[in-house]
């Protein structure tokens, strides 16, 4: 069953909105690993980029700095050589991909800043095909330091297994395919994303903010997910993926779900853990345009596939919901032992990435 529709059909008790809470005032910023550290600002003198106009690879093993790229036809980066690796570029697009890569195994995506400056002032993207990246066919990539806006998703991996995602401040996502709109993995199995913060607003069109799409052993932890407008998004939605790992990650003001695991399609689901996670702040009403939550204020979505291990909810809280009575359905699919109670918190600290161009 549709797992969008059988949400519109839960029963639950709701309770008004909650106030819209400012966002952190104190933001993180990411510290540079030590080879970035010469590159980054944190040592040496600023780097000055060259303007440059679309690229195209040519070589295995090239490597792409330093540019400040401005497309607006097509995409700002192709790639389709293996270990390429881009890095320290502030790359511009408007009617395509910011970096598109197809076969590139090894590729190393590095101190970017990658802005899709063809959306419109708000709501849904013009074209689906306007990720700021977009990676197809490119197993084991590194994406770290990467600050990603309006784009239809900011970060999108197809069977690219393998990806390690770390320090990514993203921004305002678009649409309009009903995806992950900040960071998708689509069978990408034993991929990671750590060390994150996806910020949406009132200018955004939102659906699942992170989504591990038929992507097994993922592993999502430390981050903060930050608003939703969607009916029928969820801030982290793991679907159709088994033995996942969400970990101390923080989903504020999301309205048809902080959480979910559940079967999609043929693709079973089961044995996946939600550990130190934290919601708060939910809403239950329309906003921006956009319908109420089909789910009347659910907080976690929990589903398994016949004979699949149930999920397990360890240590986690919720605070200021619009629906306190709506927190887990369904919990057959969950652990016994499991643990979701009330706890007023201070959301993480979201990323901010500091790039030492001039």
């Amino acid at each position: 069953m549709n797992r969008r529709h059988l949400l519109g059909g839960l029963l639950a008790l709701s309770v008004s909105e909650a106030m819209a809470e400012p966002r952190p005032s104190s933001p993180t910023v990411a510290p540079p690993d030590p080879e970035s550290a010469k590159r980054n600002g944190r040592q040496g003198p600023m780097i000055p980029l060259v303007a440059s106009g679309p690229i195209t690879t040519h070589r295995d093993g090239q490597i792409i700095e330093n540019l400040d790229i401005d497309a607006r036809v097509g995409s700002a980066i192709t790639v389709l050589h293996p270990r390429v690796t881009v890095r320290n570029c502030c790359i511009r697009h408007a009617r395509g991909y910011g970096i598109r890569a197809r076969g590139a195994d090894g590729l190393v995506l590095q101190d970017l800043e990658i802005d899709h400056v063809g959306a419109p002032p708000s709501g849904a993207g013009p074209s689906q095909e306007c990720n700021n990246v977009d990676l197809e066919d490119c197993p084991d990539p590194i994406i770290t330091r990467v600050k990603a806006s309006r784009g239809s998703s900011n970060i999108y991996l197809l069977n690219s297994t393998g990806a390690r995602l770390s320090f990514l401040e993203l921004h305002d996502a678009r649409g309009p395919m009903p995806r992950g709109q900040n960071v998708q993995f689509d069978k990408s199995p034993n991929s990671i994303l750590e060390d994150f913060s996806a910020e949406n607003g009132s200018t955004s069109w939102t659906e699942d903010n992170i989504s591990v799409f038929r992507s097994n052993r993922c592993v999502i932890r430390r981050g903060l997910v930050f608003y939703n407008n969607s009916p029928t998004g969820d801030g982290v939605m793991i679907e159709g993926s088994f033995d996942c790992l969400v970990e101390e990650v923080d989903a504020v003001q999301q309205g048809n779900g902080a959480f979910a695991a559940v079967p999609q399609g043929e693709a079973g689901c089961g044995g996946c853990s939600f550990v130190r996670c934290r919601t708060r702040l939910s809403y239950n009403t329309e906003r921006d345009g956009r319908p109420r939550p089909s789910s009347k204020g659910l907080s976690i979505y929990t589903r398994i596939s016949p004979g699949a291990q149930k999920h397990t909810i360890t240590d986690c809280h919720y605070d200021a919901l619009a629906n306190p009575r709506n927190l887990i359905w369904e919990l057959k699919a969950v652990n016994a032992g499991w643990s979701f109670t009330r706890r007023a918190f201070a959301p993480r600290e979201p990323v901010r990435l500091v790039f030492n161009w001039s």
